[in-house]
């Protein structure tokens, strides 16, 4: 389910503030800083992102990717000095060069590619992700990677999180409970010390050093010491701000914002992580079973509306597959955008071909005695609720009842799975499109009702297997018609996150895509 795909964990802040360290006292602006504390809402799990479910937005800071992907979605060097690929996408060669080395003093070696990737697979809740690579070899200091079949998240998963590189004898003589907090994958910086539910601190890794193109100080940080601070109550967070106690804040609501007094901070609103919050009607619904009805919902949505109830959050969307995320069409999302955006009028001319109207004069239309009266269902949380609030407005500008029902937890997804709702409302967040596309109907009988099933994720097979970015966005946009033509899902949004940088700390890059860089962290 979804829901398994959210990895903020809420646990409690330990009763213990840490401030931060002793120059920037002296030194307000953070010039000559050799320390910072970050703050976020979510507590690592642990060290080992092998090992674990769900990653903060802090963890890239103990381990580098062996490669990062550009704009378009194609690999470039990280811990890797250079990537190359096989025409057929089949084998990718990882050059691991000499002159990196672990906080321990050990220099990475091919063979801990080798056999960190080996553990991945072994190991780690999201293996199938590598279940293409079916053998590896090492060559000098180059890896071949082989694959059964080129798939286009080959990328997205040796770019992320939870692919670390470790030290292969280390690996050998450890256990994975002992690897959990006792990793030490390569990276910037290495933990010295852990406190469970408050903060853990981290120390540069003097050997360090990157391949990446996206940065510019590709050595050792400039920062001797980084702490990570886990804040989950908002006002507790804005005021560790206020008093100094931190220099970032990774996520914060506007009302936790609005409790910032602090002048001399900078505040960015930006995505992330590539998101889509929808819509998703059910087709077996007597009342939506009509396209034409679904078709009246799905123009008469004011995306104004939504970003203005929601503070400017959220960006309106008109695809699925947005536009961080690989092998999104602008022709497609320009076509939905002229087909389907606000139209009042058609929406209330095609209510009424389909037999609606007000009998009773209430505002309310109906046919045959029974009032044009659907449910939503969501997620019980800020966002959602306004946008619900401002749904159930809109619909009754065209004469529609919407009932609102939230629940704890995304349990609301079970309910969509069981058919037990009208219009679900939905969130999902992954930068690559293959399993975006593949889980976005959260209701498996959808596509069945409308008979487009098997040509649905058919196009998706088709478009996994395809090299070239470009030519498999067109597939994919094939695939958004069957979607969007037969009124199954709108596109409604992205969320923002909301940065607060505070004390002069700069060189922290959010790219959008779910990639964090803090290489030029000052």
């Amino acid at each position: 389910m979804k829901k398994a795909l959210a990895i903020l964990l809420v646990l409690v802040l330990a009763t213990g503030l840490l401030t931060a360290c002793g120059d920037k006292k002296k030194d307000p602006s953070g010039e000559g800083r050799t320390s910072v504390v970050l703050a976020e809402p979510s507590e690592w799990w642990g060290l080992d992102t092998t090992l674990l479910d769900g990653a903060s937005f802090t963890q890239g800071l103990v381990g580098d990717s062996l490669v990062v992907l550009d704009e378009k979605g194609d690999m470039q060097p990280c811990i890797a000095s250079a990537v190359t690929m096989s025409e057929d996408g089949k084998t990718v060669i990882l050059t691991i060069p000499e002159g990196m080395y672990y906080a321990s003093g050990e220099q990475v070696e091919p063979e801990d590619v080798v056999a960190s990737l080996t553990r991945f697979k072994a190991v780690s809740p999201f293996s199938t992700n590598l279940e293409p690579l079916v053998d590896m070899e090492i060559k000098g200091r180059d890896v071949y990677l082989y694959l059964s079949d080129f798939t286009s998240d080959i990328g997205v998963s040796l770019s992320g999180t939870f692919v670390t590189v470790q030290d292969k004898d280390v690996l050998d003589k450890s256990t994975d409970d002992e690897l959990l907090w006792g990793a030490q994958p390569y990276g910037q910086f290495y933990l010295d010390s852990f406190v469970p539910g408050s903060h853990v601190v981290l120390k540069r890794n003097p050997g360090y050093k990157t391949h990446n193109p996206l940065v510019t100080n590709k050595g050792p940080a400039a920062l001797e010491t980084v702490t990570v601070r886990f804040i989950t109550e908002e006002f507790s967070m804005a005021n560790a701000l206020n008093v100094d106690d931190i220099q970032v804040i990774f996520s914060i609501s506007a009302d936790g914002l609005s409790q910032v007094t602090r002048k001399d901070i900078e505040v960015k609103q930006l995505v992330a992580n590539p998101n889509i919050d929808y819509i998703e009607f059910n087709l077996k619904n007597d009342i939506l079973s009509d396209k034409r009805v679904r078709e009246a919902l799905a123009i008469a949505i004011d995306r104004q509306a939504l970003v203005d109830i929601n503070k400017g959050l959220v960006i309106p969307a008109w695809s699925i597959i947005t536009d961080k995320v690989i092998s999104h069409s602008e022709e497609f999302a320009a076509y939905y955008k002229d087909t389907y955006s606000l139209n009042i009028e058609r929406a209330k001319e095609l209510l009424a071909d389909a037999g609606w109207a007000d009998s009773d004069g209430n505002g309310y239309l109906d046919k045959d005695g029974k009032e044009l009266k659907l449910k939503i269902v969501g997620n019980d949380e800020a966002t959602e609720n306004n946008t619900v609030q401002s749904l159930q407005i809109q619909y009754k500008a065209i004469g529609v009842n919407l009932e609102i029902e939230m629940f704890a937890n995304y349990y609301h997804y079970d309910v969509i799975f069981e058919g037990n709702y009208d219009i679900g409302l939905a969130h999902f967040g992954w930068p690559e499109p293959i399993l975006l596309m593949n889980m976005i109907t959260c209701d498996p009988e959808n596509l069945v009702t409308a008979d487009r099933e098997d040509e649905f994720f058919g196009l998706i097979a088709e478009a996994s297997h395809i090299v070239d970015n470009e030519e498999r966005a067109v597939v994919l946009a094939k695939a958004e018609r069957i979607l969007s033509d037969h009124m199954i899902t709108v596109p409604l949004y992205t969320g923002m996150n909301t940065f607060v940088f505070a004390g002069g700390v700069t060189g922290i890059d959010i790219r959008g895509t779910g990639a964090i860089f803090f290489n030029d962290m000052k």
